[in-house]
């Protein structure tokens, strides 16, 4: 058993979140646990809307997503990578969308497709490390993560209420809170707690029964709790197999899959009230390439797993709401080796039941007094379009000011109530 399960001496120990969760894991816990759990954690009545919040590592190129083809200086910044504005997914008078994103036309016909230009951290460094635990930390001298935040002023909910699909916790969730780690709720299963399922049964009573009574309020038991009874479902939910939708094909890789993986949680009726994954490879500096490409590739997989993602949901995609983020986007003009270097202000794209379609917030252009060391500054707080989408969840004005403190905060409309 690992030790971080158990307190030392005195109790006074928190193990931590990841350190519960490691030694969690097999399928085989029974229902049963309900008798032994400290408090009963399962299945919501009613899941409510679900946010989910997908990270593009990497920083994107925002202006070979969400492309300012109108734009006089567009075609000369951009060299050879320039997106022709014939190809051009039509989104307004200054903007379209990269060919790649064709999928998207059901969403974006049924204006369920926003998108922000020129958004991100407002301070960005265009460091990779440093501007990822920022943009997650969600405010200067934070000690938490503000989906951490979020979650303590969401209602309670089941053991599924917030999900990371794949790696490990990201810095969002830094804190004392109750999120699961999954790689596919297949795969959701405690390693070393014996090979049958009467083993893993007992080794899950005998945690239940040892964090119960006078510890029971305890964050770690609490943690050991969540965890037990999240075992459980996931049981019950991978027992039974899972089809998407008629005519829906995931991409066959781990962004389509994690995104599957979501949909069935959120169709079970789980209760998954934040869930949050990330795809990489948008650190283009080499060969991103324009219409076809390195990039390209990646955007069309992006479109392509999100469009199936939410035609698989059917009637259940009014009330889940997805946010693209990156911790920066690239500089206007393109360097040397057919790529582009770390910039400032990216693209982020807000789709689905609360999307208002359309291209939103502040934008300057690419002349070159309207650049910061050649790049689109950031004029769209990340943390105002994140705000639409939280007030979206049902979030009040004052409990947003909990998840980003000293934030003033401006809607930028890329939701609706």
């Amino acid at each position: 058993m690992d030790q971080n399960l158990l307190p030392p001496p005195g109790g006074r120990y928190a193990p931590s979140r990841r350190g519960v969760l490691a030694a969690a894991g097999a399928v085989g816990i029974t229902a049963s646990l309900a008798s032994v759990l400290p408090v009963r954690v399962a299945f919501a009545d009613t899941p409510g809307r679900t946010l989910v919040i997908l990270s593009l590592r990497g920083g994107m190129d925002g202006l070979n997503a969400l492309v300012p083809g109108a734009d006089p200086n567009y075609a000369g910044l951009r060299a050879d990578i320039a997106i022709p504005t014939g190809q051009l997914i039509s989104m307004d008078r200054t903007f379209g969308l990269h060919p790649a994103y064709a999928s998207l036309r059901p969403l974006l016909d049924a204006g369920k497709v926003a998108a922000v230009p020129a958004a991100g951290l407002l301070d960005n460094s265009r460091s990779h490390f440093q501007d990822t635990f920022e943009l997650e930390i969600g405010g200067d001298g934070q000690g938490s993560g503000y989906l951490t935040r979020l979650l303590s002023v969401l209602s309670p909910g089941s053991a599924f209420r917030a999900v990371q699909e794949g790696g490990s916790l990201p810095t969002a969730y830094l804190g004392a809170t109750e999120a699961l780690t999954l790689n596919g709720i297949e795969n959701f299963e405690a390693s070393g707690w014996g090979e049958s399922a009467a083993e893993q049964a007992a080794t899950s009573t005998a945690l239940g029964a040892l964090f119960a009574g006078t510890d029971a309020a305890r964050p770690y038991a609490r943690g050991v709790a969540t965890t037990l009874a999240a075992l459980a479902e996931g049981r019950e939910i991978a027992a039974k197999p899972y089809t998407p939708a008629d005519g829906v094909t995931y991409p066959d890789e781990g962004l389509g899959r994690a995104l599957q993986d979501i949909a069935r949680l959120i169709k079970v009726g789980s209760g998954v009230r934040v869930a949050t994954l990330e795809t990489g490879g948008y650190d283009t500096h080499v060969g991103q390439g324009g219409v076809t490409g390195t990039l390209a590739t990646l955007q069309k997989r992006q479109a392509d797993s999100i469009a199936a993602f939410f035609a698989d949901l059917g009637t259940k995609a009014a009330d889940v709401t997805l946010v693209t983020i990156q911790e920066f986007g690239r500089r206007a003009d393109t360097n040397g080796n057919g790529g582009t270097d770390h910039g400032g202000g990216g693209v982020m794209f807000v789709i689905g039941g609360g999307a208002v379609g359309g291209v939103h917030g502040q934008w300057r252009g690419l002349a070159p007094d309207q650049l910061d060391d050649h790049a689109v500054p950031v004029l769209n707080d990340y943390r105002n379009v994140l705000g639409d989408a939280i007030r979206w969840l049902g979030m009040s004005q004052a409990q947003l000011g909990t998840v980003f403190p000293g934030l003033t905060y401006t809607p930028v409309g890329v939701t609706a109530a």
